[in-house]
């Protein structure tokens, strides 16, 4: 009995110190500094986006290869002008064929930018966007088949 204790002490010991050992190996993105910070600032950016009404129609799909997508943005049912946009699109299981490219206004309120697509499989899509008074983000997952 005592022997099957000491080996069972031993693999929690080893399966702890393995488990130590690959946290710090592979923390990124794990810890967020200044993490309370940025969740007041997403917060209250959150709270200002419903305020004015910022709507933001998104295509239905993404498909693999090139993309031209376009976003209708809006404040208060009134076409959102003159944003600075940024579009990132990204793998979420990899980071090869991340991108972020400026999206450009082709009419009031609508925007849009080709964005490549490499594979199949899960990817992020987010809007990060500025005008004169708001700055904030939104983030879509689409399936790509």
């Amino acid at each position: 009995m005592k022997l099957f204790i000491a080996a069972l002490y031993g693999l929690f010991l080893v399966a702890m110190i393995s488990g130590i050992f690959i946290a710090f190996r592979t923390s990124e993105g794990l810890v967020e500094s200044d993490y309370y910070l940025k969740q007041k600032r997403w917060f209250s950016q959150k709270s200002e986006e419903r305020k004015r009404g910022i709507g933001i129609e998104a295509p239905a799909s993404i498909r693999q290869g090139e993309n031209e997508l376009t976003f209708v943005l809006t404040e208060g049912g009134k076409p959102l002008k003159n944003a600075k946009i940024q579009l990132f699109i990204g793998n979420i299981s990899s980071k090869s064929g991340d991108q972020t490219c400026p999206m450009y206004e082709t009419a009031p309120g609508v925007y849009q930018a080709k964005a490549f697509v490499a594979s199949a499989g899960k990817w992020l899509v987010r809007l990060d966007f500025e005008s004169s008074t708001l700055n904030s983000s939104r983030s879509w997952f689409y399936d790509v088949h």
